[in-house]
């Protein structure tokens, strides 16, 4: 009984382990390395695929399966075929019985019927000897070692090719050579036997059993030999099997395999044997027609369509024109296409007729003053245009309900309004309507609309076309498209607001005309400084501060706000003083001190030795001694020099009760103990004798070039000639005495210097009455100190704690030491918005420009009937701001100029600019240079 099936192993050394017992079981080959087209693959990962498709039959069963395993494998789309079946072999060989016991829980076929054959075909599961036989007369064994064919397929038979046997053309008849002659078939031609009897027998008697090898060498074979029809050609020497023939499988169309290629083929089908319709005489004369009659474009199309008049083709044109406006707005142009925007316009000044039940009547005549109220000057512009508007009533009220033929109307005329907004956002289209009066009474028409709901998205329409066009328009006081956006800064809805605000701004910036705001009403102008306050809208803060700019900017503006509302100015500008730093990013630098002037090195002085360090020297016999001093004392310096009486004098003072060396012989021992040492004479008025390549040492070291000593850094003036110290401080006022330890140096300080008394144990009394002032370098206490204690206490403070600490001071007293660093601060700046050129905008530039109106129009004689008790308009505005300015000025790096001369202005007024061409400028420089 077959064992359960077991699940599959996850560990693939595992699985490769459990495999190998299994074929060592079976008595079959293993192969751990499967390789498909020369590559090795993992045979885990083959399992894995195969079980996760169903298994071996469940692929075989379906064609082009396994041709979906050699994608996961890597392999390309280069002879796939091939390495499919490769692939199927490999697992065929190694895993198909191994799938079946494990996984299955069957008994596998036996290996004759599966290993030994080839892996074509499927259902191993069912395969019995009984219902598989072997091949007729072909062991078992035979197909072990076969090889597959170069376009292998699936479900083909296999090719079975045999050597035929050779065939006999002769008789075998050992007849003599008197005998009757053979009669030759009838596919040879009749050759006469040429050859002598001798070999005609020899021929007779041939076999491909016994071939008789020739007596002598034989001549080359004639052509005839060759030919299959002469009686001499080798049927068994010349055969060639047929080339086996690669079938092409080809499935039968089904509903099931392919449904769409069977419906479509029974369709045709179908109309093939249904009559013909009787044929179209003018298809042949289409191809000698220009464009084969195609129509109009979409563009010409719509355009038409607009213009006929007809309900549903204007439907079609308006819903495809906000299409092509919205995707193909920067090539579609009101120039490309002629009355494109007459139409437009006609069609969204409709809204009148929905709203007031008005229909206007268009001329392109002179002004007439009798002409009716419904009528309006494409040519010339309506003059009266706002009166007209006013006394028309609407027709339906809020609370009233709509028909489904007046919304259907209303979208059709929202689609009208969404065009011209998408068109005027390219600037040809903008500059090419603004030409049209007709288009800016539209504007006033639209933008002066009741406020209702259902007209909210036509009004939005009009105010986004508005803010792109008014740039090309002046701002005039009897304009009826500006007096109709001033009722709208006092709009709750910040859409509205905010067009409402960019149209006005924006009059007049592409023409020469002074931009002067009129008429805006002062109640108006509060609540826009009470946007002031918000912070968090940036858009709205930026367009409100733009319209308070322009509206400084004019001299009555601000003397009918200083006259009406006095306290309305001065409680904004501190205000506008806090938006000088309105989102400015903060950078925290280091500000460098100014660098200290380079100080020129002190030169160095040959150093005294201490008496320890001079009692080792007198133990050690000449010239070593010398050397040794010379070692401590100086170093080598290529750049420098020494003369040679110094050197030799400094040596003397110290080694004169000692025996000291000739001064010739210390002279070359100099030059031996430095290698850079050199003895020259530089001529001159008189003779300098110099030592080139050496220099004093600044520290003090000892025979082994090691820092252990200590320098007295005490500062005195002139000695006497006869103090001992005198002769190392003749060009110092430092002391410079070396000792060889702390405690050395203490007490060298307090009896040399502080001149301390001494008890009768031999110390010092520290309890002695006294003043003593310290003189030790770079000491910052200057009032005298009354006890002893406490001066050599502050001794002990001054002294260094190690050698190494004494050589970095003696260094930086030098001026020869690392330079020091430069102090530095801290500080935060600030940088507000800037745009692309690098230029100050957003808020904080708006504010500034505000502030800088209202100081040039205090200091102007419109601002001097504000003074109140002889102070200055400036002063009562910014008078207790200045200290706010001064600290923007240190803080903000893009506002400090402008912010400079802001305070410039408070304080004395604009600053004055010469006028005039250059020579103007000359002429005036000689005449004050003259004078």
């Amino acid at each position: 009984m077959a064992s359960p099936p077991k699940k599959m192993i996850e560990d693939e050394a595992e699985f490769l382990e459990d495999v190998a017992a299994f074929h060592e079981k079976r008595g079959t080959s293993f192969d751990r390395e499967g390789k498909v087209s020369g590559r090795a693959i993992s045979l885990h990962k083959l399992y894995s695929l195969v079980m996760e498709r169903g298994g071996y039959d469940a692929l075989s069963a379906e064609r082009m399966q396994w041709r979906t395993l050699v994608k996961e494998f890597g392999f390309g789309k280069t002879h796939e075929a091939v390495m499919t079946f490769q692939l199927k072999t490999v697992y065929y060989k190694n895993l198909a019985a191994y799938e079946i016991e494990t996984y299955w829980g069957e008994v596998p076929p036996p290996k004759e019927i599966l290993e030994n054959i080839s892996a074509k075909g499927g259902d191993l599961r069912s395969r019995t000897l009984e219902s598989f036989p072997l091949p007729a007369g072909t062991p078992a064994r035979v197909h072990a070692s076969e090889t597959v064919d170069v376009e292998p397929q699936e479900s083909a038979d296999e090719e079975k090719l045999a050597t035929p046997k050779r065939e006999k053309t002769e008789p075998e008849d050992l007849g003599s050579a008197g005998q009757l002659r053979q009669d030759p078939k009838r596919t040879q031609m009749y050759q006469p036997d040429t050859l002598p009897a001798r070999a005609r027998n020899l021929r007779a008697t041939d076999s491909p059993s016994t071939p008789t090898a020739p007596q002598q060498p034989q001549a080359q074979p004639s052509r005839g030999l060759e030919d299959p029809r002469h009686p001499g050609f080798d049927w068994y020497e010349n055969y060639k099997p047929k080339t086996s023939i690669a079938l092409t499988l080809r499935p039968h169309l089904t509903p099931g395999n392919n449904p769409t290629e069977f419906h479509s083929r029974k369709a045709l089908l179908k109309a093939q044997t249904q009559p013909r319709a009787p044929e179209n005489q003018q298809q042949h004369l289409r191809p000698f027609l220009q464009n084969q009659m195609n129509g109009p474009n979409i563009y010409q199309r719509c355009l038409l369509g607009l213009r006929s008049g007809i309900e549903d083709e204007q439907t079609f044109a308006l819903h495809h024109l906000v299409k092509v406006s919205h995707e193909r707005g920067d090539k579609y142009k009101f120039e490309g296409f002629i009355l494109l925007a007459e139409a437009l316009l006609e069609k969204a000044l409709e809204i009148t007729k929905l709203v007031y039940g008005v229909k206007w009547d268009i001329t392109y005549n002179e002004e007439d003053e009798n002409a009716a109220l419904n009528t309006l000057n494409g040519a010339f512009g309506t003059s009266n245009l706002m009166e007209r508007i006013r006394s028309f009533k609407p027709l339906v009220d809020d609370e009233l309900l709509e028909t489904n033929d007046s919304i259907e109307q209303l979208e059709r005329l929202k689609e009208a309004a969404l065009v011209l907004r998408n068109m005027v956002i390219l600037e040809e289209n903008a500059l090419f309507i603004s030409k049209m009066p007709l288009f800016k009474d539209f504007l006033a028409i639209a933008i002066s609309l009741p406020d209702q709901p259902r007209l909210a998205e036509f009004r939005h329409s009009a105010l986004e076309v508005a803010q792109y066009v008014t740039q090309h328009w002046p701002i005039l006081p009897t304009d009826p498209l500006y007096q109709s956006l001033i009722p709208h800064l006092e709009s709750s809805d910040r859409g509205i607001l905010l067009l409402a605000l960019r149209s006005i701004n924006r009059m007049g910036m592409a023409t020469h005309d002074f931009h002067r705001l009129y008429d805006i009403p002062l109640s108006t102008i509060e609540r826009l400084f009470s946007l002031l306050t918000l912070d968090t809208d940036v858009e709205l803060l930026g367009t409100t501060l733009t319209f308070l700019y322009e509206f400084t900017a004019t001299p009555e503006n601000n003397s009918e706000l200083l006259s009406s509302r006095p306290h309305l100015i001065p409680s904004m500008i501190p205000r506008l003083i806090n938006l000088l730093s309105h989102q400015a990013s903060v950078t925290t630098e280091n500000v460098l001190a100014a660098p200290q002037p380079e100080k020129m090195p002190i030169p160095a002085l040959i150093p005294v030795i201490p008496p320890d360090l001079l009692a080792q020297l007198l133990l050690l016999p000449e010239p070593e001694r010398s050397s040794k001093w010379l070692r401590c004392c100086f170093e080598e310096s290529p750049a420098d020099d020494i003369t040679q009486i110094a050197i030799w004098q400094a040596y003397q003072q110290r080694f004169s009760a000692s025996n000291p060396i000739p001064a010739a012989e210390f002279i070359k021992n100099v030059s031996s103990t430095f290698s850079t040492a050199q003895a020259q004479v530089i001529n001159g008025p008189t003779p300098r004798f110099i030592i080139k390549g050496i220099k004093p040492r600044r520290v003090l070291v000892d025979t082994e070039k090691r820092l252990r000593y200590f320098k007295c850094l005490w500062k005195f003036g002139h000695l006497d000639a006869t103090h001992p110290a005198a002769r190392n401080t003749a060009k110092s006022d430092v002391c410079g005495q070396w000792c060889s330890s702390r405690e050395s140096l203490w007490l060298h300080v307090l009896g040399e210097h502080l001149h301390l008394p001494r008890g009768e144990n031999g110390g010092y009394v520290t309890n002695a009455p006294g003043s003593w002032t310290c003189r030790w370098d770079r000491c910052g206490r200057d009032r005298p100190l009354t006890k002893a204690i406490e001066m050599s206490s502050h001794i002990r403070v001054h002294i260094p704690k190690s050698p190494e600490d004494v050589a970095e001071i003696v260094h930086e007293m030098d001026n020869v030491g690392k330079k020091p660093e430069r102090i530095g601060a801290k500080h935060a700046y600030q940088y507000t918005l800037m745009d692309q050129t690098n230029q100050p905008t957003g808020p904080p530039w708006m504010s500034v420009l505000i502030l800088r109106n209202l100081a040039r129009y205090a200091n102007k004689p419109d601002g001097k009937q504000f003074e109140k008790n002889g102070i200055r308009l400036a002063d009562q505005l910014f008078g207790g701001h200045k200290y706010a300015l001064f600290n923007i000025v240190g803080v903000s790096r893009t506002l400090r100029e402008s912010v400079v001369d802001l305070i410039y202005m408070i304080e004395e007024g604009e600053r004055a600019e010469k006028r005039g061409v250059k020579r103007d400028h000359e002429s005036d420089d000689r005449e004050a240079a003259a004078y």
